[in-house]
Order: C-alpha cells, then sequence, then structure tokens
C-alpha cells in the first residue's frame, strides 16, 4: 500500500509538471507558422505520425492508466484546430507515410475542415501508406456520418499511390460498438491500383458492400486484415471486429477465394458476427491474435481463456486460401 501510494505521488507530480508546461506553451495551432518552417526545413521528412493514444510520460503507473480509454480525454475543438495546423505545414511535402490514431471523425462534416484538409492533403499523392484511427463518437445522427463518410473519402482518394491502407473506427463513447460503414459511399468506384496490404477494423457492413470493395483490389491485394485490438483494454478480448448486417461470412470467405487470387495471408482478430439470429447461417466468432500488424507472429495473449470461446483465424486463412470444407460450421458460436 505504502508503494502504491509513493508511484500515485510521483505520477501526479509529473503529471502537474507536464500540465504546466503543456499550458505555458500554448496549443500548437497557435504555432502554425512556426510548424510550417520547421517541416519546409526538413527536406527528408517521409513520415509523419499524429496519436493521442500513447502515453507521453515515462511513468508506469500513468502509462497503466493510459491504457483505459475512458481516461484518454480529447479538447476536440482544439484537436481541430491542430490537425488542420498540421496539414497545413504539410503542403507540399512528399511524405511516404501518414499515420493518424485517434482522428475525430466529425471534423470531415464540416465544409470549412473538408475543404481546408482537401486543399493541403494533394500531396497524398506521393504516400505509399496511410493508417488512419477515426473516431466516430463525435457524430450526431446518420445524416452527419454520411457527410463526414464522403469527406473522409475525398481525402482517402488523393492517395492515389498507397500500397498500404489502414482504416479503424475506434468508438470511444461506446467501445463495444461497431461504425456502420459503406463502401459505396466512401469509395463509389474508385480503385487504389497499386495497394497490396489492407486493413479495416471495427466497421459494421453489409457482405456484397464489402466484397465488392476488395474484388476491385483483386490485382493487387496481398496481405488482408479484418479487425483488431479496438478499444479493448489490456485483459479484455479484442473489440475492434466485423460485424455484418447483411450477408454471411461463409459467402464472403468463400466469394474471396476467387475475387482476391493474389492473396497470401489472411488475419482475422475480434468479435465477427452477422445479423442472422435463429437461422443455421448465423455466424459469431472470437478471434485473438496471431501475428501483428507487420505479420511478425505475437505471443497468445493472456485473456486466452476457453471459457471465452476465443480460437485462431488459422482454420479460416487456410479455406479462403486453400479451399476444403468450411471450418465455420465446427467453430460458430450463437453469439457474443
Amino acid at each position: 500500500m505504502h508503494h502504491r501510494n509513493e508511484l500515485m505521488g510521483s505520477a501526479r507530480l509529473e503529471f502537474d509538471k507536464i500540465e504546466k508546461g503543456r499550458k505555458a506553451v500554448g496549443p500548437l495551432h497557435l504555432k502554425a507558422d512556426d510548424l510550417r518552417e520547421a517541416c519546409s526545413n526538413l527536406p527528408n521528412l517521409k513520415e509523419f505520425e499524429i496519436t493521442f493514444t500513447q502515453c507521453p510520460l515515462d511513468n508506469d503507473l500513468l502509462k497503466e492508466v493510459f491504457d483505459y480509454p475512458s481516461c484518454r480525454k480529447l479538447d476536440r475543438p482544439q484537436t481541430y484546430s491542430n490537425l488542420d495546423a498540421i496539414i497545413s505545414s504539410l503542403h507540399g511535402v512528399p511524405l511516404t507515410s501518414f499515420k493518424v490514431d485517434r482522428l475525430p471523425l466529425e471534423m470531415f462534416r464540416s465544409k470549412d475542415h473538408r475543404n481546408h484538409w482537401f486543399t493541403h492533403a494533394q500531396s497524398f499523392s506521393s504516400l505509399e501508406t496511410l493508417n488512419l484511427t477515426l473516431d466516430p463518437s463525435g457524430l450526431q445522427g446518420p445524416g452527419s456520418a454520411f457527410r463526414a463518410v464522403n469527406g473522409l473519402g475525398r481525402i482517402l482518394q488523393l492517395a492515389t499511390n498507397l500500397r498500404k491502407l489502414k482504416l479503424a473506427f475506434h468508438p470511444y463513447s461506446s467501445e463495444n460498438s461497431k461504425f456502420a460503414l459503406s463502401f459505396r459511399e466512401l469509395f463509389y468506384d474508385f480503385t487504389y491500383k497499386q495497394l497490396t496490404d489492407l486493413t479495416l477494423e471495427g466497421v459494421s457492413c453489409e457482405e456484397e458492400d464489402l466484397k465488392d470493395f476488395l474484388a476491385r483490389h483483386g490485382a493487387t491485394l496481398v496481405r488482408l486484415r479484418l479487425g483488431g485490438r479496438g478499444l479493448a483494454k489490456p485483459f479484455e478480448v479484442s473489440l475492434g471486429g466485423i460485424h455484418m448486417y447483411e450477408g454471411t461470412f461463409k459467402s464472403l470467405f468463400t466469394g474471396l477465394r476467387a475475387k482476391i487470387p493474389k492473396l497470401e495471408r489472411l488475419h482475422l482478430e475480434g468479435i465477427f458476427e452477422c445479423e442472422h439470429h435463429d437461422l443455421p447461417s448465423h455466424e459469431a466468432y472470437n478471434f485473438y491474435p496471431l501475428t501483428n500488424e507487420d505479420w511478425e507472429e505475437v505471443p497468445r495473449p493472456k485473456w486466452v481463456r476457453s471459457s471465452r470461446k476465443t480460437i485462431s483465424c488459422s482454420p479460416f486463412e487456410q479455406y479462403v486460401l486453400r479451399g476444403g470444407p468450411y471450418p465455420g460450421t465446427a467453430l460458430a458460436q450463437q453469439s457474443y
């Protein structure tokens, strides 16, 4: 107990120190000119990453607290301004990689933010890797979501030379939910001509819509990751799976074999479920991760237990790549 009190005391001191420093420096968007000058004076700047989800302090207790999504506070209006300033500063910088972890999706609902990004993100055409983890919890209703997705799509379609794309949805207001995404609304009939790696996480979609989007990339797609950790706490099962409100996983995975002939790897993670309750075609699975996003093997997580009915995605990967009997029949659960 004494040790814990000491830890909490030192964490509080460190937090107060950084908070004072942050207030003294002021928000990033007020230094937009300095930021633009800094970026233009870095001729070798190729990779850029923005994160609101990694603990900035070297303190074990604060890192532990930061593992809980509910403890990560975000000043949304200030974040919009900061992100706008960053995008301005990158205008004309030939980046190869751009990543944001926790991008408020409602930004793209606003005409001003949308046009600002569209103007300054023209240099996205040089990108090979684009990795966006979006927070849809600031959206209010379907109309708001439609405009935001439409605006996001305009930005995504600027990155014409992508080889690796990750789109993840982390709904901070409801950590177990999935974001209802229409690939038709996001991309229309747009295709990335060089896309080899695709990761989709935390979405609810229609089978045919998803299959059409994947099939358009059948000529180049080599590695596909569906699902991920999502906003799971360290001891929880992965929450970033895929939900289908129309169609079945059996039909999806059977279709992929013909439509993505170059596929070499498939990884599934999180809770996968389709809306066929009370029907024999209903499927629900809970996949634990086998590899990280660099396709390196990871040890089996401590939270994997038979009581949670967590399973490996290997049989599904084998089915999509090589055929044989569909493994889902034996492995499906009733619901999660």
